[in-house]
């Protein structure tokens, strides 16, 4: 079982208009479901460090925290997505197209 839960803060809004998207790989389409574990897999999600920030972070930027339960392994990353790596961003933009919890 693989279940990401990507969370997301800032911009404008804050706290206030955090958002999060649950997304449970056992439940989706096959061709979605490989999709995102191949995104999983090229950002070598479980060896990237806790905290991906920028240096300098401006009060309107994006925080994402992503939470990944997978086979029984489990590894929070939080990042700005200028400070994270290209399969990561893109793993992101995938989950972001879900909808909200």
């Amino acid at each position: 079982m693989t279940r990401l839960i990507l969370r997301c803060t800032g911009g404008f809004t804050g706290p206030a208009g955090a958002q999060t998207r649950s997304v449970d790989l056992t439940l989706l389409a096959p061709a979605q479901a490989h999709r995102l574990a191949q995104l999983l897999d090229a950002c070598q999600f479980f060896n990237l460090p806790e905290q991906l920030r920028k240096i300098a972070p401006q009060s309107g930027d994006f925080l994402y925290d992503l939470h990944v339960d997978k086979d029984g392994w489990q590894h929070d990353v939080h990042y700005h997505l200028d400070a994270a790596p290209i399969a990561l961003r893109q793993l992101t933009e995938q989950l972001n197209h879900y909808p909200p919890d």
